[in-house]
């Protein structure tokens, strides 16, 4: 059994009740618990049908770490008395402002880190990629080293994550934001951010 059958369904679906209304809202710090925003000058809105929406690729909404980097056994499973903790993407959301040609970006990631049979103390160590792409062409790509509190008294917690200033070409209709943890087998998504 994984580390994620340690949590309950009920626990999960009440951690997780306040973030749903993420999608229909453009207050995003408030819609994933980040707290009030400060009062800032006003900025140029963006109706949230031409924000670009987000996507979760294939094998990056969760995240295992193991003892030392531990490989895979012979059959290809996992030693799971040496998992130290698994995270995985619960929600995301983002918010979207025009400045002068370009549409500038802040997107946010709520989730949730469960301690394996080698947990311990400490901060999970959490590569979240960032990017958006136009067909195929990437226009900003940024691999985040993101450090989360690991749970102490609970088996799980949450963690929150914020990326400001994610800046493309206001034109680009079509374009679709990628978050997600890089654990560095998606070549497509690791491309450098595009000067």
């Amino acid at each position: 059994m994984t580390a994620f059958g340690l949590v309950s369904k009920g626990l999960v679906a009440a951690s997780l009740l306040g973030m749903l209304a993420a999608c229909s809202t453009a207050d995003t710090k408030n819609a994933l618990g980040l707290g009030a925003t400060q009062t800032a000058a006003p900025q140029p809105a963006v109706v949230q049908g031409n924000c670009p929406r987000i996507v979760l690729r294939d094998g990056t909404a969760y995240h295992d770490a193991y003892v030392g980097g531990t490989k895979a056994q012979p059959d290809g499973t996992m030693d799971q008395a040496k998992l130290m903790y698994q995270a995985s993407i619960a929600n995301t959301t983002r918010q979207c402002r025009l400045e002068g040609g370009q549409m500038v970006i802040t997107v946010q990631v709520a989730g949730r880190i469960v301690l394996g049979q080698a947990g311990a103390k400490g901060n999970a160590k959490l590569p979240i990629r960032v990017a958006v792409t136009d067909g195929d062409k990437v226009l900003y790509s940024e691999l985040v080293p993101f450090e989360a509190p690991l749970p102490t008294t609970e088996p799980a917690g949450q963690f929150l994550f914020s990326k400001d200033n994610v800046t493309i070409p206001a034109g680009a209709d079509t374009a679709m934001i990628y978050v997600g943890f890089d654990n560095g087998t998606d070549k497509a998504n690791t491309k450098k951010k595009k000067k």
